[in-house]
């Protein structure tokens, strides 16, 4: 008997993904199955005589995101990984043609979070992406216009705040937390920022998101945050300004630039220990688009095309209004 799965639990028994391909390793050595893993499914399906690569809801979600792994940034599979969890729970087990509206509809309503919204926005990509692949049966998502009410956040941090829980930080998360704190990147992106990318005006960077470079002009602030990353980070030819050494289980890694989910981690820590344990890293990126003086300079600043979105995400500071006289 084999050991369990730690990674790629969705996977059936005796398929393996590496280096971007997936493997039946039920015979003898590695046989490819190819690197879409709803070709890989119907190979397997062959090799063991079963009529059918997608027999279940969970079949079906999770073929769509192997289908979508390469063109999808990683913190967004990862989200996709977290709702298949979750509608798995119920569903998985059922064929897609027996889930109905109502089923989904009390889904929503029983968690009547954000979260359900997310897990019934992939259910419905899902069932979408098993039609153009020949599914025949019916759509439970379609056309049901119910969701559950989402409220933008709305906390804004202040100078005062970020200042008590960088005074409290490490210098190499502080450094980093105010170059976010200026740029607004996303953690992903501003943590992959290269050494090579850095110029007399400014630097450039690849958007995960919108998928294009974007490009930030210098200023005294953010010279002096890349100048002190330079000064803490100092390994010659090392590639990302702000560069990761793990330690312990993680130290085969090697050289790299930090995960998002260990940045976090390391920020949860900080700000316990400055007393705001209700200020996420994220709120440093809402913390630029306010701090900007239009929507149309923060839009800009963030990387968004349209200015809506700025609006009801990303300008958090309050507005003080004039008087009456």
């Amino acid at each position: 008997m084999g050991r369990p799965r730690k990674h790629n639990k969705h996977l059936p028994a005796n398929m393996q993904f590496k280096h971007g391909a997936y493997y039946y390793t039920g015979g003898d050595g590695w046989l490819p199955l190819g690197r879409v893993y709803s070709n890989a499914l119907t190979k397997y399906a062959g090799l063991l005589g079963t009529p059918s690569a997608v027999r279940t809801v969970k079949d079906m979600v999770w073929a769509y995101i192997e289908h979508k792994r390469p063109k999808l940034a990683a913190s967004t599979i990862a989200n996709y990984e977290r709702s298949a969890a979750l509608l798995c729970v119920v569903f998985g087990h059922v064929l897609p043609e027996d889930v109905e509206t109502p089923y989904v509809y009390r889904y929503l309503t029983a968690k009547g979070n954000v979260q359900a919204n997310r897990d019934k926005a992939l259910l419905s990509a899902a069932y979408s992406w098993h039609r153009l692949n020949g599914y025949k049966g019916p759509d439970p998502t379609k056309r049901m216009q119910f969701r559950n009410e989402e409220k933008p956040r709305e906390r804004y941090v202040t100078d005062d705040e970020l200042d008590r829980i960088i005074a409290v930080a490490s210098p190499k998360l502080g450094c980093i937390a105010r170059f976010i704190e200026l740029t607004g990147m996303r953690q992903g992106d501003a943590l992959r920022v290269r050494i090579t990318d850095l110029d007399d005006e400014g630097f450039t960077y690849w958007n995960s998101k919108s998928k294009r470079m974007q490009g930030l002009e210098g200023s005294p602030a953010l010279d002096a945050v890349i100048d002190e990353a330079k000064r803490l980070w100092r390994r010659f030819g090392r590639e990302y300004l702000f560069e990761s050494h793990p330690k312990g289980k993680h130290g085969a890694r090697g050289f790299g630039p930090y995960t998002p989910s260990g940045l976090r981690a390391l920020w949860r820590v900080a700000r316990e220990k400055a007393g705001l344990p209700d200020v996420r890293l994220h709120d440093l990126r809402a913390k630029a688009g306010s701090d900007k003086a239009t929507d149309e300079d923060a839009a800009a600043l963030l990387g968004h095309r349209d200015t809506k979105v700025t609006r009801r995400h990303y300008r958090r500071k309050p507005v003080r209004s004039k008087p009456s006289r």
